[in-house]
C-alpha cells in the first residue's frame, strides 16, 4: 500500500504541476476588428509672405559732429558712417562769420550758420556724399554712407 501511496502522490504532484505551467503561445481571437488609421486629408495653411524693409538700418543708428573752426573742419578720412546715421554740422569759427554749407550731390539746400548753429542730415543714400563751406576751400570733405 505504500507504493500505492507514493504512486498517487507522485501522480497528484505531477498534475498539480501540470497546472501550473501555462501556454506561453499568444492567444489568437478570431473576431479581430481592423482600424483604418489612414489620416484624413490636412489642409494647407498658405504662408504670407513677408516683405523686405530696406530702409530699417541694420545696427542703431548714430550721430557724428564735423565742427566747423579755424578756416577747416575736423573730420576723419576717410569718414565712412551707416545708412540711417545722422551728421550735424556745427560753425565754432567765428562770433561774426556765417559759413553756408553745400552739398554737392544735392541732398539738402545750402543752408548758412551763424556762429554755434547746426545742420543735421541724416543719410539714407548709400554712395560717397560731398559737401563743402562757400569761400573755403579748405572747408570740404567726403562722407562714405554704408
Amino acid at each position: 500500500m505504500r507504493i500505492k501511496t507514493i504512486i498517487v502522490l507522485l501522480m497528484l504532484i505531477s498534475v498539480f504541476f501540470a497546472g501550473c505551467i501555462g501556454n506561453d503561445e499568444p492567444v489568437i481571437e478570431e473576431n479581430i476588428s481592423v482600424i483604418d488609421e489612414t489620416p484624413e486629408e490636412v489642409e494647407e495653411t498658405p504662408v504670407e509672405e513677408t516683405e523686405v524693409v530696406e530702409d530699417i538700418p541694420a545696427v542703431e543708428p548714430r550721430t557724428y559732429t564735423i565742427r566747423m573752426e579755424y578756416y577747416i573742419v575736423q573730420i576723419p578720412k576717410p569718414f565712412e558712417i551707416n545708412r540711417g546715421d545722422s551728421v550735424v554740422w556745427r560753425n565754432i569759427q567765428d562770433p561774426k562769420r556765417y559759413l553756408t554749407v553745400v552739398s554737392e550731390d544735392g541732398l539738402w539746400e545750402n543752408t548758412t550758420l551763424g556762429y554755434g548753429q547746426t545742420l543735421v542730415y541724416t543719410f539714407n543714400e548709400l554712395g560717397t556724399h560731398n559737401f563743402s563751406v562757400i569761400g573755403q576751400p579748405k572747408m570740404s570733405g567726403s562722407i562714405k554712407v554704408n
